[in-house]
């Protein structure tokens, strides 16, 4: 008696054909119909599909592209051929094929990522079945192929075997004896209890859909290795433990920025005589968001401001307030600081330009050498 312990790969058919659709009725509720795989059905799915891979008219010449999920047909979907079809089989239980897998598909077969098959038929090939029974059709050109877990039409045997329903060698259905060992009722063999086998199944495919998930979340292929995604974990670490140091530094850093910018925005404002601290407030908000310099001038012109004229006001000669000379105070005092704004516009950018420094380096060098022009004394 020949007993064997299935804690092996799972194993593809001996004869080298596997079930792509079984007979029977199969409601397709997305479409809307029944599809009905009766003899009529099987013999002419098989009958164009060989016809057409000898005479290279299908879409890819004498094979089926074999994809997952449907895929190859979604425009924001890869291609990626899983398998190739190269022949099919009419049988008694239904439609066979011959399939020449590549090196994507056949680990994904071997270690059971997907189990079954899912066929495509395209409308101009369903047949309307006149039975008196509604919407029932009968498809009878293959259109296209997929893998997934979660085929439609029920009843087709798994492409590879372990779950201890089916012999893993012929295909042929399990029963379990007295001796609770499981018996193929075609080919005669025995085959241990598989509840352990079941479990460490169990527990090493969680393992792969968490090690999928995984790799999706760090970026890289579902199908990564265990060592590139750790190689990831590791390159991410480094460069948080290579960034933690710099946090202060960027964080003085964008403070600097921030005051050069509020510094700036005041000067502007000055210079184009806005005066109203409600306005003022709002327009420096709008003008924070810009980029530089030439670019808040260009959106200072276009709210209608223009830069003031210090020698305007010239002939307007300030009224004097006859009191003591150190509280003598000139009307006109608003004039004065705005062409002593200009002045220093004009000296922060001179310097920028003589001395090839920034804005903020040019005006603080201006502050210290002429601190007359911004209100200070000496």
């Amino acid at each position: 008696m020949n007993s064997l312990i299935l804690n092996r790969d799972f194993q593809h058919p001996a004869d080298g054909w596997y079930q792509i659709e079984s007979k029977g009725n199969h409601p397709n509720r997305a479409a809307g119909v029944v599809q009905v795989i009766d003899d009529e059905a099987t013999q002419s799915i098989v009958n164009r599909f060989n016809e057409d891979a000898a005479a290279n008219k299908l879409r890819h010449g004498s094979e089926m592209l074999i994809d997952h999920e449907h895929f190859s047909d979604q425009p924001d979907q890869e291609t990626r051929a899983y398998g190739w079809l190269t022949q099919l089989q009419n049988r008694d239980d239904g439609i066979y094929g011959r399939i020449r897998w590549t090196a994507t598909g056949k680990p994904a077969v071997d270690g059971g990522d997907y189990r079954f098959f899912s066929t495509e038929y395209e409308p101009s090939d369903l047949k309307l079945v006149n039975d008196g029974k509604p919407k029932r059709v009968r498809p009878l050109r293959l259109a296209g192929l997929t893998l997934t877990n979660m085929n439609n039409n029920r009843g087709q045997r798994p492409i590879t075997n372990r779950d201890m329903t089916q012999c893993p060698d012929c295909g042929g259905d399990l029963t379990k004896g007295d001796d609770g060992k499981m018996k193929c009722a075609d080919c005669g063999k025995d085959f241990a209890d598989a509840s352990a086998s079941a479990a460490s199944e169990t527990k090493t495919k969680n393992r792969t859909n968490t090690m999928k998930s995984i790799a999706n979340k760090l970026g890289l292929a579902a199908e990564a290795s265990e060592e590139s995604i750790l190689a990831e974990v590791t390159r991410l670490m480094n460069r948080v433990t290579e960034l933690i140091p710099h946090e202060e530094e960027n964080k003085t850093l964008k403070n600097r920025i921030a005051a050069f910018d509020s510094e700036q925005i005041t000067t502007l404002l000055d210079l184009y005589g806005v005066k109203e601290e409600k306005l003022r407030n709002r327009i420096a908000k709008s003008l924070e968001s810009l980029k530089n310099r030439e670019e808040r001038v260009t959106a200072l012109t276009d709210f209608g401001y223009k830069l003031a004229d210090p020698k305007a006001d010239k002939g307007n000669q300030a009224r004097v307030i006859n009191r003591s000379e150190s509280g003598a105070r000139q009307e006109n005092a608003g004039a004065d600081e705005q062409e002593l704004a200009q002045k220093a516009e004009r000296e922060i950018v001179d310097y920028k330009i003589k001395n090839r420094c920034t804005y903020a380096e040019a005006r603080n060098a201006i502050r210290i050498a002429k601190p007359e022009l911004f209100g200070l004394s000496k």
